[in-house]
C-alpha cells in the first residue's frame, strides 16, 4: 500500500513540474515573440526610423462642381534627422497621378509659383531636417487608397511611406476646419500652409462663401503675406493674393468647398482665428482655429546609452 501512495504522489509531483516548466516556457516564449515583432525594413537597428512622411490629412473628400469636379488637395511633411539639414528628398505617389487623371501639382509655401506637375517633387529639408509640400490634385480624381512615399536623396537613401486616400463626395457636418490644425513653419522662411475645409447645408449650394484669416495674415511680415489657392478646371490657381480674405468662394452640390491658406513667410508662432460666412442670408458664420508652431526638429535619433 505503501509503495501505490509513493507512486501516486511521484506521479503527482512530476504533473505539477511539467505544468509548471509549460507555463514558464509559455509565458518565456510569448515574451520572445513579443520582442521579436518584425521590424520595418525602413527602420535602424534601434527601431527609429531616418526619415518620416505623413499626409495631412491622412484622408480627403473630393469636392468641386463642374470643370473642377472630383479635385483634391493635401499638406505633406516630411521629417528627417537633422543630421541630413538642407539635403534632398523626392515624394511620389504614382497611384495618385493616375488616379486624377495625370494631373498632380506640388508647391512649397515659400514658392507656390515654381510649383512642378507630374507624379513626384523634391525638396529640400531645413535645418531641423523638416520639409513641407502642398498637393494638389484634379479635377477628376477617383475615390481610392494609396501609398506616398518620400526617399532621401543622400545615403542612406531611405524611403518611407504613409497611407492616403481619396473619398467620394457627400454631405458633410456643417463648420469649417483647418487641416492640419497645426503646423511647424519653415526654419528657413518661417513659411506654412493648411487645408481650409467648409461644410454648409447641401441646400446652400453654389453659395458663395467669404473665407477670413486676418490674424495670420497679421503674424506673417514678409510680403505677399498670406493668399488664397483653389482648384479650377486647368489646376490650382490663385484666388485671392496678398489679403486676409478671400470672397466668392463657391459651394459644391454637398454644400462643401476648400481653398489652401500659404504664409509666405516670417509668420510668427501662436493661435489664429479662421472665420467662413455665407455671403448671403442667413450669413451663418462658423469658426476654427489653426496654430502656427515655431520650428523644432521631430525626427531625432535616440541618444545611444
Amino acid at each position: 500500500m505503501t509503495s501505490v501512495m509513493e507512486r501516486r504522489n511521484l506521479v503527482a509531483g512530476l504533473a505539477i513540474f511539467i505544468v509548471a516548466i509549460f507555463a514558464f516556457t509559455g509565458s518565456a516564449s510569448a515574451r520572445l515573440a513579443h520582442h521579436k515583432r518584425a521590424k520595418s525594413p525602413l527602420s535602424d537597428p534601434a527601431g527609429h526610423e531616418t526619415c518620416i512622411v505623413a499626409a495631412m490629412p491622412s484622408s480627403f473628400m473630393d469636392q468641386g462642381e463642374f470643370g473642377a469636379a472630383s479635385s483634391i488637395a493635401d499638406v505633406v511633411e516630411v521629417e528627417c534627422e537633422s543630421v541630413y539639414a538642407e539635403k534632398t528628398v523626392t515624394i511620389s505617389d504614382e497611384e495618385l497621378y493616375s488616379q486624377c487623371d495625370k494631373r498632380l501639382y506640388w508647391a512649397t509655401p515659400s514658392a507656390y509659383d515654381d510649383k512642378v506637375t507630374g507624379p513626384s517633387t523634391k525638396v529640400e529639408l531645413d535645418n531641423d531636417g523638416n520639409a513641407t509640400v502642398v498637393l494638389f490634385g484634379g479635377p477628376s480624381c477617383a475615390a481610392a487608397s494609396t501609398l506616398m512615399s518620400a526617399h532621401l536623396d543622400v545615403a542612406p537613401y531611405t524611403t518611407t511611406v504613409t497611407a492616403f486616400e481619396v473619398l467620394p463626395p457627400r454631405p458633410t457636418p456643417p463648420g469649417v476646419s483647418a487641416s492640419p490644425e497645426k503646423k511647424i513653419e519653415g526654419e528657413f522662411e518661417s513659411d506654412v500652409a493648411t487645408i481650409i475645409q467648409v461644410e454648409f447645408p447641401p441646400v446652400f449650394a453654389e453659395e458663395p462663401v467669404n473665407i477670413n484669416a486676418a490674424q495670420l495674415y497679421s503674424r506673417c511680415h514678409i510680403s505677399p503675406r498670406t493668399f488664397f489657392v483653389g482648384m479650377e478646371e486647368d489646376g490650382p490657381r490663385v484666388l485671392a493674393y496678398e489679403t486676409e480674405e478671400l470672397v466668392g468662394l463657391k459651394l459644391d452640390n454637398d454644400g462643401n468647398a476648400f481653398v489652401v491658406l500659404f504664409g509666405t513667410a516670417s509668420c510668427a508662432s501662436g493661435p489664429v482665428m479662421i472665420e467662413a460666412s455665407l455671403e448671403e442670408a442667413p450669413y451663418t458664420t462658423y469658426t476654427s482655429e489653426f496654430e502656427v508652431l515655431p520650428p523644432v526638429p521631430t525626427n531625432e535619433a535616440p541618444v545611444a546609452g
